[in-house]
């Protein structure tokens, strides 16, 4: 009878397995969770390229709708991402459907999906790392296949922390990976597995992921050994495609026509010439991919060494065992060369990531090679794990700087509050967003284009005075329909209209930025950061145009020395509010206001004339009963202003805004004018979201007319 020792030391083993397989998932999780926290919102720097297209194709899965975009196809992420959302719905309604609230809060609903992309990623690698430990009997390969991702800020950023097809498509990847050394590790117990079937499936997965997974698909036509187990894994990988992309399967004909259009074309996305290679660049574009990632590139070459290397061995009739591995490292160097060879048509980084994916395994398998003529397990097993954690330690931290070069957050505040410069009017204002421009009005519009314009409707229900001007088509649109001139909407508004844009995205001069049709009204720039906002301004008789400029302070701070808390001049510093992230209206902070700090969020404004037109509002949390807007001179007695008046309110957020507006008097001598937030009661308040508008008219300035 065994003794109690022996029975618990496989299992004393397995939980020891157990605990180092779950480190990297574990640091994969965090690390992807912190950089979801960072990015903040899919739409900064016009960032919603593709996460918003799966979004609202996730939408209609969840909604039983057939999927607007399948160029990928990326079907696999589309009905994931329906299940997440669907599920989530279960537990958290935020409006009266689904649909409704996706489109008002899209970025809570990415920001789900990405989470989602974390966990997915993360517990793939943790099961994928156990089949590998249990096929070759050493925790340490399985995790030399968990560092794969650390090889590129692309595989880390992508497959980890976007909603994209890439983590279905990394899956897949490393999926064949693990597939491949379980073949390598049992190749002398063949009926372990089927491997024509689960080889078709993967296979099958990755191309309904994205079809540039079509090389690896090299991998097990190589490694099976007669031709009907290729063909079985032909027949299972064309089953398993059409079983993973049925939800979209009367798409079929636009998405194989769209793979032929990439074919036959040489430029991005199906265009440029008719001709499959672009001969005059292809060689460069193919060189330009071995530096992007070096150190894929050095394991590719270092691929073709090992192999060459061995079939010369085998080939002198000393070494039969390594057959096997000679077949492996030849399969995984053909993969990378035909990935290669295919993504230099139509270059991007990016798109090295399921070759990437595969990096692991000439590592493991020339280790295994090296370690073989050693013959004690625990010596083996320590040289093989000295590597595991050296690779780890300079791996895992270089990685992760890679990733963090892809993506930058010292500017999220910055959009923020051009967003919000551009958006809080207290009166019934048409606001045009540009696309493609770097708002949430952008992303949304991007999304609803590629589900085939499905939520046309609901998004003008939802964003009644929200309006597009689609660049690409020279048009402003309501989302759909007919379109916009720029004077139509000046009239239909009574001349409360904006326009956002960021800069370089839309020609300065388009006419579409002008008032042409209307005498007497021009378009001027009131607010420039990461964006622009332009409102009309009337002209005067003598030709002059008026002035308008929006200050927006969302309590958001860059770097410690930033003073981006504004505090009026003649104020102690000790009195101004401090910064608070418990809550937010927007972005991530904002500023309390007690007895002690009464004072917060103010402007000083410069060169003031009687006649000008201020309009002041800030968003309070908390009794905002003490709470005042004022405006005063240097000298108080020379001009104040003040008002609580509650103008709107977030009932379930716990928002209220106050609004201040006056026109200044021969009262102001000095010219200088302080607005800013009193907080004169003895209850802590939370401010964000300060805006100032200042409006500068000129004599015999026309009126305003209106078609309401």
């Amino acid at each position: 009878m065994l003794s109690s020792e022996v029975i618990a030391r496989p299992v004393v083993k397995r939980i020891f397995h157990a605990g180092l397989l779950l480190v990297i998932p574990l640091i994969l999780f965090i690390t992807s969770l912190d950089t979801i926290r960072a990015r903040d919102k899919a739409w900064y720097a016009g960032g919603y390229d593709p996460e918003y297209a799966y979004l609202f194709n996730s939408l209609n899965m969840a909604t039983f709708r057939l999927a607007g975009h399948v160029d990928h196809p990326g079907t696999t992420m589309q009905v994931a991402g329906g299940v997440v959302l669907r599920a989530v719905w279960m537990f958290d309604k935020r409006a009266d459907n689904l649909t409704d609230a996706v489109l008002a809060e899209p970025e809570h609903y990415i920001r789900i999906l990405n989470i989602a992309t974390a966990v997915t990623g993360s517990l793939v690698l943790l099961v994928l790392g156990w089949f590998v430990t249990t096929a070759s009997g050493m925790v340490w390969y399985g995790i030399l296949l968990q560092l794969t991702p650390f090889i590129s800020g692309f595989v880390l950023f992508n497959g980890f922390a976007r909603a994209t097809q890439e983590v279905m498509q990394m899956s897949a990847a490393f999926a064949m990976a693990a597939l491949a050394l379980h073949w390598y590790f049992e190749t002398g117990e063949r009926n372990r597995l089927n491997y024509p079937l689960w080889f078709g499936v993967i296979a099958g997965f990755g191309m309904a992921s994205k079809i540039i997974f079509f090389p690896l698909m090299l991998i097990p036509l190589i490694l099976l050994r007669h031709w009907s187990e290729r063909f079985r894994f032909g027949l299972f990988s064309i089953l398993a495609f059409f079983v993973f992309t049925l939800p979209v399967i009367r798409m079929y004909p636009h998405m194989f026509h769209w793979i032929y259009s990439l074919f036959i074309h040489s430029g991005q996305y199906g265009s440029g010439s008719e001709s499959i290679i672009d001969t005059s660049r292809y060689f460069t574009e193919l060189v330009d991919l071995f530096r992007v990632n070096p150190r894929l590139f050095a394991l590719f070459a270092g691929g073709i060494f090992a192999v060459a290397a061995l079939a010369l061995v085998i080939w002198l009739g000393k070494q039969t065992i390594r057959k096997p591995a000679a077949r492996l490292l030849f399969a995984v160097v053909i993969a990378q060369t035909a990935g290669y060879l295919l993504i230099a048509k139509q270059p991007k980084a990016a798109y090295l990531l399921p070759y990437e994916s595969i990096a692991a395994i000439p590592v493991i398998v020339l280790l295994h090679l090296a370690l073989l003529p050693v013959r004690k397990p625990v010596l083996k097993s320590a040289l093989a794990g000295f590597l595991a954690v050296m690779l780890s330690f300079f791996g895992i931290k270089h990685g992760l700087d890679l990733k963090h070069r892809l993506y930058g957050t010292d500017f999220n505040p910055e959009f923020e509050e051009v967003w919000g410069a551009a958006t809080g009017w207290n009166e019934k204002t048409a606001v045009v967003f540009t696309n493609p421009g770097a708002s949430p009005m952008a992303g949304l519009f991007f999304g609803n284009a590629y589900s085939r314009s499905r939520y046309v409707s609901e998004l003008q229900r939802i964003y009644p005075d929200y309006y597009i001007l689609d660049a690409y088509n020279n048009r402003i649109i309501h989302w759909g329909g007919e379109p916009f001139l720029t004077d139509s909407l000046f009239n239909l508004y009574g001349g409360r209209m904006a326009i956002m844009h960021t800069p370089g995205w839309v020609e300065p001069d388009s006419a579409l930025l002008r008032l042409n049709g209307t005498p007497g009204w021009q378009l001027v720039e009131a607010y420039r950061g990461r964006g622009v906002v332009l409102v009309p301004v009337a002209k005067g008789t003598d030709g002059r145009t008026g002035s308008a400029s929006i200050v927006f302070n969302s309590a958001e701070i860059r770097g410690v020395n930033d003073s981006t808390i504004r505090i009026p001049v003649n104020m102690k510093p000790g009195d101004q509010g401090v910064l608070s992230f418990d809550r937010a209206r927007s972005g991530k902070s904002s500023v309390i206001s007690d007895p002690l700090h009464p004072f917060a969020l103010g402007v000083e404004e410069q060169n003031v004339e009687p006649g000008e037109l201020f309009k002041a509002s800030v968003w309070v949390s908390g009794d905002a009963e003490d709470v005042v807007l004022v405006a005063s001179a240097l000298n108080s007695d020379d001009f104040y202003r003040y008002s609580g008046e509650v103008v709107r309110e977030e009932r379930k957020k716990g928002w209220k805004q106050l609004h201040l507006e006056f026109i200044t008097s021969s009262e102001l001598e000095e010219g200088i004018l302080k607005i800013y937030v009193w907080n004169k009661g003895r209850q802590t308040v939370y401010l964000d979201d300060f805006r100032c508008e200042r409006i500068k008219p000129v004599q015999g300035a026309p009126e305003t007319t209106t078609n309401e």
